[in-house]
């Protein structure tokens, strides 16, 4: 990169060297040797990220005061619509002679995943010359020199275009639905903190542009999720690192109660999974090599993956008679029905729903009739009420054949 942490002055220095003290920073790479160790590169990233827009610097320090206030240093990068000739050319000849040995994309962005240490990836099976190749070639400090989304045109480039009907949207067209979308809020925080949605997310695209600090993102193609996961790393730290809840995003800075979505089992929020059923898995901690994966329902159309349903008989009972652990769980259950403020997709409308995925919805949907059957005597508070109601919503558009619905099916209909 060219940098001497000597030559620095003034709070360029002082972050560099916050950065570097942190338990995410690891030491830059001696030897090729050290390349083959989990994570070897994040050093050299955040050292990049703090150099050229400080990120990952706002968003921990953020996340150590556990409060954001409007106004406070905010995790932002500014896209390039097109994207820069030296970093595709770079990727080009990084990943060229590989694909000639015989290796896919996949194992190129294995190897890019593994070197930052995201526990979506392991050690990819690549010979050692290939390896030396790569360590010698690919440099991620250019990817924050030079900011943009390269991973979907390189990823449709090299076989993944029409796979689960992924074709990639232009950036300069997301970065424009992004204004578009934050335009209303410009004056206040919304635009930071409301829970932003992205169900079928590919590389990030629509995600990367915006201002929010709350989003959500899930993909079917987990090689898509692999790829947005590593795409967050670079550009958007709040979408893929989230350990705890913070005051002003997450919870109300008056009442200090959980107001927006929040998912207590994942320190990430980019999902694998079906979008269409609500139903996911994602690491336990992001950055734990062979961290165990977890199940994540955010929006399920199977009642019964509700938690908060175990504590129907607890919530007639008045809130102060509950001790504090029950208390606790029912928070944390409650907080994984806030549903989001904002959706922002691009579904690959003409992908007809499978007649095994219509068959399944059909199942789900008799198990909640049986489920509800069974809670007749019960009490319907209005939670309960309103999840029932969104559930039937989904599983009627779900289970349509008419593509031209109304604006749900931007949610729901793939």
């Amino acid at each position: 990169m060219g940098y001497n942490i000597e030559e620095l002055v003034g709070e360029k220095k002082e972050q560099i060297v916050q950065i570097m003290g942190h338990p995410l920073f690891v030491p830059f790479p001696r030897s090729i040797e050290d390349s083959y160790h989990f994570g070897w590169a994040r050093g050299i990233c955040l050292f990049a990220d703090t150099i050229y827009h400080s990120n990952w610097f706002n968003w921990l320090s953020i996340l150590g005061k556990g409060e954001w206030k409007l106004g406070d240093p905010t995790p932002k990068i500014d896209m390039s619509p097109s994207g820069n000739d030296e970093v595709r050319k770079m990727m080009k000849k990084s990943y060229e002679p590989l694909s000639h040995r015989g290796l896919r994309a996949y194992e190129f962005l294995e190897w890019i995943g593994y070197a930052i240490g995201l526990s979506w990836f392991k050690k990819p099976s690549i010979d050692e010359k290939s390896w030396k190749h790569l360590y010698e070639t690919f440099d991620f400090s250019k990817f924050y020199e030079f900011p943009s989304d390269y991973f979907s045109m390189f990823l449709a480039e090299n076989g993944q275009s029409g796979v689960a009907d992924y074709f990639p949207t232009p950036l300069h067209v997301t970065i424009f639905m992004n204004k578009i979308l934050e335009c209303n809020d410009r004056e206040d925080e919304g635009s930071f903190i409301d829970t932003v949605w992205e169900p079928c997310v590919g590389t990030g695209a629509m995600t990367l542009p915006s201002t929010s600090l709350n989003i959500v993102a899930a993909d079917l193609n987990h090689i898509m999720v692999r790829a947005a996961a590593i795409q967050a790393f670079f550009y958007k730290p709040s979408m893929l690192y989230v350990p705890r809840p913070v005051v002003g995003i997450h919870a109300d800075p008056k009442t200090l109660t959980i107001n927006r979505y929040y998912e207590f089992n994942t320190d990430t929020r980019i999902f694998n999974g079906n979008s269409l059923l609500g139903e996911f898995s994602c690491p336990k901690s992001i950055f734990l090599e062979d961290s165990e994966f977890v199940e994540v329902y955010f929006g399920a159309i199977d009642l019964e993956k509700h938690e908060i349903y175990q504590f129907e008989d607890e919530l007639e009972k008045p809130w102060e008679t509950l001790d504090k652990e029950l208390q606790i769980k029912i928070v944390q259950a409650m907080s994984r029905e806030i549903q989001p403020q904002k959706v922002m997709t691009n579904p690959p409308f003409n992908m007809k729903l499978p007649s095994f995925e219509k068959a399944r919805i059909e199942e789900i949907h008799k198990r909640n009739e049986v489920f509800l059957e069974m809670r007749e005597s019960k009490k319907r508070l209005a939670l309960f009420q309103s999840i029932e109601k969104e559930v039937e919503e989904k599983i009627k558009i779900a289970a349509s054949d008419d593509r031209k619905t109304g604006k749900e099916q931007l949610m729901f209909v793939f």
